[in-house]
Protein backbone atom coordinates (compact mmCIF):
# COMPACT_ATOMS: atom_id res chain seq x y z
CA UNK A 1 0.00 0.00 0.00
CA UNK A 2 1.52 3.30 -1.05
CA UNK A 3 1.16 6.23 1.32
CA UNK A 4 -1.45 8.94 0.85
CA UNK A 5 -0.26 11.97 -1.03
CA UNK A 6 -1.99 14.99 0.45
CA UNK A 7 -1.93 18.00 -1.86
CA UNK A 8 -1.74 21.21 0.18
CA UNK A 9 -4.72 23.50 -0.34
CA UNK A 10 -3.57 26.97 -1.37
CA UNK A 11 -4.86 29.82 0.76
CA UNK A 12 -4.87 32.57 -1.87
CA UNK A 13 -6.18 36.07 -1.30
CA UNK A 14 -6.81 38.09 -4.47
CA UNK A 15 -4.04 40.56 -5.25
CA UNK A 16 -6.24 43.67 -4.96
CA UNK A 17 -7.37 42.68 -1.47
CA UNK A 18 -3.81 41.89 -0.48
CA UNK A 19 -2.75 45.30 -1.70
CA UNK A 20 -5.54 46.93 0.24
CA UNK A 21 -4.50 45.22 3.42
CA UNK A 22 -0.88 46.18 2.90
CA UNK A 23 -1.81 49.81 2.25
CA UNK A 24 -4.08 50.00 5.28
CA UNK A 25 -6.81 51.61 3.18
CA UNK A 26 -9.95 53.07 4.75
CA UNK A 27 -13.57 52.75 3.72
CA UNK A 28 -15.39 56.06 3.79
CA UNK A 29 -17.68 56.22 6.78
CA UNK A 30 -16.74 52.69 7.86
CA UNK A 31 -13.40 53.24 9.59
CA UNK A 32 -10.70 50.64 9.05
CA UNK A 33 -10.79 48.24 6.15
CA UNK A 34 -13.61 45.78 6.69
CA UNK A 35 -12.63 42.20 7.44
CA UNK A 36 -13.65 39.24 5.33
CA UNK A 37 -17.00 37.66 6.22
CA UNK A 38 -17.21 36.16 9.71
CA UNK A 39 -15.67 32.69 9.69
CA UNK A 40 -14.56 33.05 6.05
CA UNK A 41 -10.82 32.76 5.87
CA UNK A 42 -10.07 31.07 2.57
CA UNK A 43 -10.38 32.82 -0.78
CA UNK A 44 -10.45 31.11 -4.15
CA UNK A 45 -8.72 32.28 -7.35
CA UNK A 46 -9.40 35.70 -8.83
CA UNK A 47 -12.50 35.71 -11.05
CA UNK A 48 -12.22 39.22 -12.48
CA UNK A 49 -10.36 39.70 -15.78
CA UNK A 50 -7.92 42.64 -15.67
CA UNK A 51 -9.25 44.00 -12.39
CA UNK A 52 -5.84 45.57 -11.73
CA UNK A 53 -5.91 47.55 -15.03
CA UNK A 54 -2.26 46.87 -15.59
CA UNK A 55 -2.97 46.26 -19.26
CA UNK A 56 -5.33 49.13 -19.98
CA UNK A 57 -9.11 48.72 -19.80
CA UNK A 58 -9.32 45.49 -21.77
CA UNK A 59 -12.32 43.46 -20.61
CA UNK A 60 -14.35 46.49 -19.48
CA UNK A 61 -16.99 48.76 -21.02
CA UNK A 62 -19.47 51.51 -20.18
CA UNK A 63 -23.24 51.23 -20.58
CA UNK A 64 -23.50 54.20 -22.97
CA UNK A 65 -20.47 55.08 -25.09
CA UNK A 66 -21.97 58.46 -26.06
CA UNK A 67 -22.67 59.78 -22.55
CA UNK A 68 -19.90 57.92 -20.71
CA UNK A 69 -16.22 57.68 -21.52
CA UNK A 70 -13.85 54.99 -20.30
CA UNK A 71 -10.12 55.62 -20.38
CA UNK A 72 -6.90 54.28 -18.88
CA UNK A 73 -4.68 56.42 -16.69
CA UNK A 74 -1.22 56.03 -15.26
CA UNK A 75 -1.38 59.38 -13.48
CA UNK A 76 -3.00 57.82 -10.44
CA UNK A 77 -3.44 54.22 -9.35
CA UNK A 78 -4.38 52.51 -6.12
CA UNK A 79 -1.85 49.74 -6.79
CA UNK A 80 0.45 49.07 -9.71
CA UNK A 81 0.80 51.46 -12.62
CA UNK A 82 -2.71 51.95 -14.02
CA UNK A 83 -6.37 52.52 -13.26
CA UNK A 84 -9.66 52.99 -15.14
CA UNK A 85 -11.25 56.44 -15.38
CA UNK A 86 -14.96 56.97 -16.05
CA UNK A 87 -16.07 60.43 -17.18
CA UNK A 88 -19.57 61.82 -17.58
CA UNK A 89 -19.34 63.13 -21.17
CA UNK A 90 -22.93 64.35 -21.44
CA UNK A 91 -23.82 67.90 -20.40
CA UNK A 92 -26.42 66.61 -17.94
CA UNK A 93 -26.24 64.75 -14.66
CA UNK A 94 -26.54 61.00 -15.12
CA UNK A 95 -24.79 57.68 -14.86
CA UNK A 96 -21.24 56.49 -15.34
CA UNK A 97 -20.85 52.71 -15.22
CA UNK A 98 -17.82 50.43 -15.25
CA UNK A 99 -19.16 47.09 -16.46
CA UNK A 100 -17.33 43.81 -17.04
CA UNK A 101 -17.37 43.07 -20.77
CA UNK A 102 -18.23 39.44 -20.06
CA UNK A 103 -19.86 38.51 -16.78
CA UNK A 104 -17.06 37.71 -14.32
CA UNK A 105 -18.80 34.44 -13.46
CA UNK A 106 -20.83 32.87 -16.25
CA UNK A 107 -22.24 30.06 -14.10
CA UNK A 108 -21.91 29.69 -10.33
CA UNK A 109 -20.88 26.03 -9.82
CA UNK A 110 -22.73 25.59 -6.50
CA UNK A 111 -24.51 27.75 -3.96
CA UNK A 112 -21.74 29.73 -2.32
CA UNK A 113 -20.42 32.88 -0.73
CA UNK A 114 -18.50 35.52 -2.68
CA UNK A 115 -16.42 38.56 -1.78
CA UNK A 116 -16.07 41.61 -4.09
CA UNK A 117 -13.84 44.66 -3.65
CA UNK A 118 -12.98 47.79 -5.58
CA UNK A 119 -10.84 50.88 -4.95
CA UNK A 120 -12.50 54.19 -5.91
CA UNK A 121 -11.74 57.91 -5.91
CA UNK A 122 -12.85 61.08 -7.72
CA UNK A 123 -11.03 64.25 -8.69
CA UNK A 124 -13.91 66.63 -7.92
CA UNK A 125 -16.73 66.92 -5.41
CA UNK A 126 -17.77 63.84 -3.47
CA UNK A 127 -19.48 61.35 -5.75
CA UNK A 128 -22.02 58.80 -4.53
CA UNK A 129 -21.98 55.37 -6.13
CA UNK A 130 -22.18 51.62 -5.67
CA UNK A 131 -20.24 48.41 -6.10
CA UNK A 132 -22.90 46.06 -7.46
CA UNK A 133 -23.27 42.44 -8.49
CA UNK A 134 -26.25 41.49 -10.64
CA UNK A 135 -27.01 37.83 -10.06
CA UNK A 136 -28.91 36.53 -13.10
CA UNK A 137 -30.58 33.14 -12.88
CA UNK A 138 -33.08 32.24 -15.56
CA UNK A 139 -35.38 35.24 -15.90
CA UNK A 140 -34.74 36.49 -12.37
CA UNK A 141 -32.24 39.17 -11.37
CA UNK A 142 -31.05 39.59 -7.78
CA UNK A 143 -29.03 42.70 -6.99
CA UNK A 144 -26.28 42.74 -4.36
CA UNK A 145 -24.78 46.18 -3.73
CA UNK A 146 -22.90 48.34 -1.28
CA UNK A 147 -22.77 52.14 -1.46
CA UNK A 148 -19.82 54.51 -1.28
CA UNK A 149 -19.11 58.24 -1.39
CA UNK A 150 -15.93 58.74 -3.42
CA UNK A 151 -13.56 61.58 -2.52
CA UNK A 152 -10.06 62.52 -3.62
CA UNK A 153 -8.59 59.83 -1.36
CA UNK A 154 -8.56 56.18 -2.42
CA UNK A 155 -11.18 54.09 -0.61
CA UNK A 156 -11.79 50.34 -0.64
CA UNK A 157 -15.39 49.21 -1.03
CA UNK A 158 -16.30 45.62 -0.10
CA UNK A 159 -19.33 43.45 -0.75
CA UNK A 160 -20.14 39.99 0.63
CA UNK A 161 -23.02 38.00 -0.81
CA UNK A 162 -24.32 34.50 -1.49
CA UNK A 163 -25.12 33.36 -5.04
CA UNK A 164 -27.18 30.45 -6.32
CA UNK A 165 -25.86 27.60 -8.45
CA UNK A 166 -26.20 28.26 -12.17
CA UNK A 167 -26.38 32.04 -11.87
CA UNK A 168 -24.13 34.44 -13.78
CA UNK A 169 -22.53 37.33 -11.90
CA UNK A 170 -22.31 40.74 -13.58
CA UNK A 171 -19.96 43.16 -11.79
CA UNK A 172 -20.44 46.95 -11.96
CA UNK A 173 -18.89 50.00 -10.29
CA UNK A 174 -21.00 53.09 -10.97
CA UNK A 175 -22.56 56.39 -10.03
CA UNK A 176 -26.08 57.31 -11.13
CA UNK A 177 -25.76 60.98 -10.12
CA UNK A 178 -22.55 62.09 -11.80
CA UNK A 179 -22.65 65.72 -12.97
CA UNK A 180 -21.22 66.71 -16.33
CA UNK A 181 -17.43 66.15 -16.56
CA UNK A 182 -17.38 64.28 -13.23
CA UNK A 183 -14.85 61.45 -13.02
CA UNK A 184 -14.76 58.17 -11.11
CA UNK A 185 -11.39 56.42 -11.00
CA UNK A 186 -11.51 52.69 -10.26
CA UNK A 187 -8.73 50.20 -9.49
CA UNK A 188 -8.15 46.87 -7.70
CA UNK A 189 -11.45 45.28 -8.70
CA UNK A 190 -11.71 41.75 -7.30
CA UNK A 191 -14.28 38.96 -7.07
CA UNK A 192 -13.45 35.68 -5.32
CA UNK A 193 -15.34 32.69 -4.01
CA UNK A 194 -15.05 32.38 -0.24
CA UNK A 195 -14.79 29.01 1.43
CA UNK A 196 -16.59 29.47 4.78
CA UNK A 197 -14.55 26.76 6.44
CA UNK A 198 -11.77 27.99 8.70
CA UNK A 199 -8.14 27.04 8.33
CA UNK A 200 -5.38 25.80 10.59
CA UNK A 201 -2.21 27.83 11.03
CA UNK A 202 -0.64 25.86 8.14
CA UNK A 203 -3.42 27.05 5.80
CA UNK A 204 -5.16 23.67 5.74
CA UNK A 205 -8.93 23.64 5.71
CA UNK A 206 -10.68 21.65 8.40
CA UNK A 207 -14.28 20.54 8.74
CA UNK A 208 -16.76 21.98 11.23
CA UNK A 209 -16.06 18.88 13.30
CA UNK A 210 -12.35 19.68 13.32
CA UNK A 211 -10.96 17.09 10.89
CA UNK A 212 -8.01 18.63 8.98
CA UNK A 213 -7.62 18.14 5.24
CA UNK A 214 -3.83 18.48 5.51
CA UNK A 215 -1.43 18.25 8.39
CA UNK A 216 -1.43 16.44 11.73
CA UNK A 217 -2.60 18.07 14.95
CA UNK A 218 -0.11 17.33 17.73
CA UNK A 219 -0.86 17.41 21.44
CA UNK A 220 -1.16 15.35 24.59
CA UNK A 221 -3.03 14.10 27.58
CA UNK A 222 -1.51 15.78 30.63
CA UNK A 223 -1.63 14.24 34.11
CA UNK A 224 -5.09 13.43 35.44
CA UNK A 225 -6.89 15.96 33.21
CA UNK A 226 -4.44 18.50 34.60
CA UNK A 227 -4.52 22.03 33.21
CA UNK A 228 -1.79 21.86 30.53
CA UNK A 229 -0.80 25.53 30.79
CA UNK A 230 2.32 24.83 32.87
CA UNK A 231 3.40 22.04 30.51
CA UNK A 232 2.79 24.32 27.51
CA UNK A 233 5.09 26.89 29.08
CA UNK A 234 7.80 24.26 29.35
CA UNK A 235 7.46 23.29 25.68
CA UNK A 236 6.92 26.88 24.51
CA UNK A 237 3.72 26.23 22.59
CA UNK A 238 0.01 25.43 22.68
CA UNK A 239 -1.16 21.85 22.24
CA UNK A 240 -2.97 21.29 18.96
CA UNK A 241 -5.19 18.58 20.47
CA UNK A 242 -5.80 17.65 24.11
CA UNK A 243 -7.02 14.26 25.25
CA UNK A 244 -9.06 14.08 28.50
CA UNK A 245 -10.98 11.30 30.29
CA UNK A 246 -14.43 11.44 31.94
CA UNK A 247 -17.37 9.40 33.19
CA UNK A 248 -21.14 9.70 33.23
CA UNK A 249 -21.22 12.02 36.24
CA UNK A 250 -18.58 14.52 35.09
CA UNK A 251 -20.30 16.04 32.06
CA UNK A 252 -20.33 19.60 33.41
CA UNK A 253 -16.61 19.52 34.16
CA UNK A 254 -15.84 17.98 30.78
CA UNK A 255 -17.79 20.65 28.92
CA UNK A 256 -16.09 23.40 30.89
CA UNK A 257 -12.69 21.87 30.15
CA UNK A 258 -13.51 21.66 26.45
CA UNK A 259 -14.58 25.30 26.48
CA UNK A 260 -11.25 26.27 28.03
CA UNK A 261 -9.31 24.21 25.47
CA UNK A 262 -11.10 25.88 22.55
CA UNK A 263 -10.51 29.32 24.03
CA UNK A 264 -6.76 28.90 23.65
CA UNK A 265 -6.78 26.92 20.38
CA UNK A 266 -6.72 23.28 21.46
CA UNK A 267 -9.07 20.71 19.89
CA UNK A 268 -10.68 18.86 22.85
CA UNK A 269 -10.73 15.07 22.49
CA UNK A 270 -13.00 13.75 25.24
CA UNK A 271 -13.30 10.08 26.24
CA UNK A 272 -16.29 9.07 28.36
CA UNK A 273 -16.97 5.92 30.30
CA UNK A 274 -20.73 5.51 30.25
CA UNK A 275 -23.48 5.80 32.89
CA UNK A 276 -24.98 2.44 31.82
CA UNK A 277 -23.76 -0.83 30.36
CA UNK A 278 -23.03 -1.19 26.67
CA UNK A 279 -26.19 -3.19 26.09
CA UNK A 280 -28.32 -0.68 28.01
CA UNK A 281 -26.82 2.21 26.05
CA UNK A 282 -27.44 0.33 22.81
CA UNK A 283 -31.07 -0.16 23.85
CA UNK A 284 -31.57 3.56 24.43
CA UNK A 285 -31.38 3.83 28.22
CA UNK A 286 -28.66 6.45 27.97
CA UNK A 287 -30.20 8.52 25.18
CA UNK A 288 -31.21 11.42 27.42
CA UNK A 289 -27.72 11.55 28.94
CA UNK A 290 -26.15 11.46 25.46
CA UNK A 291 -28.41 14.14 24.01
CA UNK A 292 -27.71 16.44 26.95
CA UNK A 293 -23.95 15.95 26.59
CA UNK A 294 -24.05 16.56 22.84
CA UNK A 295 -26.26 19.64 23.21
CA UNK A 296 -23.81 21.19 25.65
CA UNK A 297 -20.87 20.44 23.39
CA UNK A 298 -22.76 21.73 20.37
CA UNK A 299 -23.11 25.11 22.10
CA UNK A 300 -19.32 25.53 22.25
CA UNK A 301 -17.48 27.75 19.78
CA UNK A 302 -15.36 25.24 17.93
CA UNK A 303 -14.87 21.55 17.13
CA UNK A 304 -14.96 18.81 19.78
CA UNK A 305 -14.01 15.15 19.38
CA UNK A 306 -16.03 12.67 21.44
CA UNK A 307 -15.36 9.00 22.24
CA UNK A 308 -17.42 6.53 24.28
CA UNK A 309 -15.53 3.84 26.26
CA UNK A 310 -12.09 3.89 24.66
CA UNK A 311 -9.97 0.73 24.51
CA UNK A 312 -12.91 -1.66 24.96
CA UNK A 313 -10.93 -4.84 24.29
CA UNK A 314 -11.42 -7.26 27.19
CA UNK A 315 -14.02 -5.10 28.99
CA UNK A 316 -17.11 -7.07 27.98
CA UNK A 317 -19.12 -8.46 25.08
CA UNK A 318 -17.51 -6.58 22.21
CA UNK A 319 -20.58 -7.02 20.00
CA UNK A 320 -22.53 -4.91 22.51
CA UNK A 321 -19.83 -2.23 22.36
CA UNK A 322 -20.26 -2.12 18.58
CA UNK A 323 -24.05 -1.96 18.99
CA UNK A 324 -23.64 0.89 21.47
CA UNK A 325 -21.45 2.87 19.06
CA UNK A 326 -23.88 2.23 16.22
CA UNK A 327 -26.77 3.53 18.33
CA UNK A 328 -25.03 6.61 19.74
CA UNK A 329 -23.37 7.83 16.56
CA UNK A 330 -26.56 9.26 15.00
CA UNK A 331 -27.36 11.05 18.28
CA UNK A 332 -23.94 12.71 18.22
CA UNK A 333 -23.78 13.64 14.56
CA UNK A 334 -27.48 14.46 14.24
CA UNK A 335 -27.50 16.57 17.39
CA UNK A 336 -24.52 18.76 16.53
CA UNK A 337 -22.58 20.26 13.69
CA UNK A 338 -19.28 20.65 15.54
CA UNK A 339 -18.92 17.35 17.46
CA UNK A 340 -16.98 14.55 15.78
CA UNK A 341 -17.97 10.98 16.64
CA UNK A 342 -14.79 9.03 17.33
CA UNK A 343 -13.92 5.53 18.46
CA UNK A 344 -10.62 4.79 20.21
CA UNK A 345 -9.04 1.32 20.07
CA UNK A 346 -5.73 -0.13 21.23
CA UNK A 347 -4.54 -0.75 17.68
CA UNK A 348 -2.54 -3.82 18.68
CA UNK A 349 -5.60 -6.00 19.24
CA UNK A 350 -7.03 -5.03 15.87
CA UNK A 351 -3.96 -6.12 13.94
CA UNK A 352 -2.37 -8.80 16.12
CA UNK A 353 -4.98 -9.94 18.63
CA UNK A 354 -8.08 -12.14 18.59
CA UNK A 355 -10.27 -12.10 15.49
CA UNK A 356 -13.22 -10.70 17.46
CA UNK A 357 -11.27 -7.44 17.84
CA UNK A 358 -10.38 -6.99 14.19
CA UNK A 359 -11.04 -3.62 12.64
CA UNK A 360 -13.81 -4.99 10.47
CA UNK A 361 -15.53 -6.66 13.43
CA UNK A 362 -15.36 -3.49 15.53
CA UNK A 363 -16.51 -1.16 12.75
CA UNK A 364 -19.96 0.35 13.54
CA UNK A 365 -20.64 1.21 9.91
CA UNK A 366 -19.66 3.65 7.16
CA UNK A 367 -20.93 7.19 7.58
CA UNK A 368 -21.27 6.92 11.38
CA UNK A 369 -17.72 7.64 12.58
CA UNK A 370 -15.64 10.73 11.82
CA UNK A 371 -12.33 9.57 13.31
CA UNK A 372 -10.71 6.37 14.60
CA UNK A 373 -8.11 6.82 17.31
CA UNK A 374 -5.52 4.18 18.15
CA UNK A 375 -3.53 3.97 21.39
CA UNK A 376 -0.17 2.64 20.21
CA UNK A 377 3.14 3.09 22.04
CA UNK A 378 6.82 2.52 21.36
CA UNK A 379 7.62 -0.59 23.42
CA UNK A 380 11.38 0.00 23.51
CA UNK A 381 12.49 0.25 27.14
CA UNK A 382 9.27 -1.14 28.60
CA UNK A 383 9.94 -3.67 31.36
CA UNK A 384 7.63 -6.68 31.59
CA UNK A 385 8.20 -9.56 33.98
CA UNK A 386 11.64 -8.16 34.72
CA UNK A 387 12.72 -8.11 31.08
CA UNK A 388 13.24 -4.87 29.18
CA UNK A 389 12.20 -4.71 25.52
CA UNK A 390 15.03 -3.64 23.22
CA UNK A 391 12.99 -3.56 20.03
CA UNK A 392 11.84 -0.17 18.75
CA UNK A 393 8.25 -0.17 17.50
CA UNK A 394 8.24 0.59 13.77
CA UNK A 395 4.97 2.53 13.67
CA UNK A 396 4.79 2.90 9.89
CA UNK A 397 5.38 -0.73 9.03
CA UNK A 398 3.61 -2.32 11.99
CA UNK A 399 0.57 -0.01 12.19
CA UNK A 400 0.26 3.04 9.97
CA UNK A 401 0.09 1.27 6.62
CA UNK A 402 -2.78 -0.89 7.88
CA UNK A 403 -4.57 2.04 9.53
CA UNK A 404 -4.37 4.02 6.32
CA UNK A 405 -5.72 1.16 4.24
CA UNK A 406 -8.72 0.73 6.53
CA UNK A 407 -9.42 4.48 6.54
CA UNK A 408 -9.32 4.69 2.76
CA UNK A 409 -11.68 1.74 2.46
CA UNK A 410 -14.25 3.16 4.87
CA UNK A 411 -13.84 6.89 4.34
CA UNK A 412 -12.85 7.75 7.90
CA UNK A 413 -10.02 9.82 9.37
CA UNK A 414 -7.52 8.25 11.75
CA UNK A 415 -5.09 9.38 14.41
CA UNK A 416 -3.16 8.35 17.51
CA UNK A 417 -5.31 8.88 20.59
CA UNK A 418 -2.38 7.95 22.79
CA UNK A 419 1.28 7.30 22.18
CA UNK A 420 4.54 7.59 24.05
CA UNK A 421 8.14 6.49 24.38
CA UNK A 422 10.13 5.63 27.47
CA UNK A 423 13.03 7.57 28.94
CA UNK A 424 15.35 4.82 27.69
CA UNK A 425 13.92 5.07 24.17
CA UNK A 426 14.44 8.84 24.20
CA UNK A 427 18.10 8.30 25.08
CA UNK A 428 18.78 5.55 22.54
CA UNK A 429 16.53 6.75 19.67
CA UNK A 430 15.82 10.44 20.22
CA UNK A 431 14.38 10.92 16.72
CA UNK A 432 11.54 8.46 17.30
CA UNK A 433 8.92 11.10 18.17
CA UNK A 434 9.69 13.37 15.21
CA UNK A 435 9.99 10.37 12.90
CA UNK A 436 6.62 9.01 14.02
CA UNK A 437 4.96 12.37 13.44
CA UNK A 438 6.42 12.53 9.93
CA UNK A 439 5.22 9.00 9.25
CA UNK A 440 1.71 9.99 10.33
CA UNK A 441 1.78 12.79 7.76
CA UNK A 442 2.92 10.34 5.11
CA UNK A 443 0.16 7.86 5.86
CA UNK A 444 -2.66 10.36 6.19
CA UNK A 445 -3.17 10.60 9.95
CA UNK A 446 -4.81 13.75 11.30
CA UNK A 447 -3.91 13.81 15.00
CA UNK A 448 -1.28 12.55 17.43
CA UNK A 449 -1.77 12.85 21.20
CA UNK A 450 1.14 12.01 23.53
CA UNK A 451 0.23 10.27 26.82
CA UNK A 452 2.05 12.60 29.20
CA UNK A 453 0.89 10.96 32.40
CA UNK A 454 1.91 8.16 34.71
CA UNK A 455 -1.69 6.98 35.17
CA UNK A 456 -2.25 3.36 34.09
CA UNK A 457 1.17 3.37 32.48
CA UNK A 458 3.23 0.34 31.52
CA UNK A 459 6.25 2.51 30.68
CA UNK A 460 7.88 5.80 31.57
CA UNK A 461 5.80 7.78 29.09
CA UNK A 462 5.48 10.88 31.26
CA UNK A 463 7.72 13.75 30.17
CA UNK A 464 9.95 14.63 33.11
CA UNK A 465 13.44 14.86 31.62
CA UNK A 466 14.76 17.92 29.82
CA UNK A 467 15.63 15.75 26.85
CA UNK A 468 12.06 14.56 26.35
CA UNK A 469 10.73 18.05 26.97
CA UNK A 470 12.96 19.38 24.21
CA UNK A 471 12.06 16.55 21.84
CA UNK A 472 8.34 17.16 22.37
CA UNK A 473 8.77 20.93 21.93
CA UNK A 474 10.67 20.43 18.68
CA UNK A 475 7.69 18.61 17.17
CA UNK A 476 4.99 20.80 18.73
CA UNK A 477 6.38 24.05 17.42
CA UNK A 478 6.37 22.91 13.79
CA UNK A 479 2.80 21.59 13.78
CA UNK A 480 -0.52 23.26 12.87
CA UNK A 481 -3.03 24.65 15.35
CA UNK A 482 -6.50 26.13 15.32
CA UNK A 483 -6.41 29.83 14.49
Amino acid sequence: MSPITRSPRLRTVGAPLTAALAAGALVAGLGALAAAPAGATTFGPELVVNGTFESGVTGWRTNNATEQKLAWTTATAYAGKGAAVLTRAAKTTGSIVLNDQTNSVTSVPADGQYHATAAVRTSGAALKGQLRIREVLGGAVTTHATSFSATSAWQIVELDFTAKAGASLDLNVFSLTAPANATLTVDAVSLTHVDPRPTLTNGSLYSERGIPEDGVLFGAAVGGNTDPAAFEQQVHGTLGVRRTYWNGTTVAKAVETARGDLAVGRVPWLSFKLPYSWSEMAAGKGDAWTRDLVAQLDALEGPVWLAFHHEPEGDGDITQWVAMQRHLAPLVRGGSDNVAMTVVLTGWHQLYGAAQYSLENLWPGDGLIDLIGYDVYNQYGVVKNGVMSTKTTDMAKSYFQQFQAFSLKHGVAWGLGETGFTDRAAQDDPQWLARTYQQMETYGGVAMAYFNTSLNSAGSWVITTQQKTDLFAAVLNTTPKLR
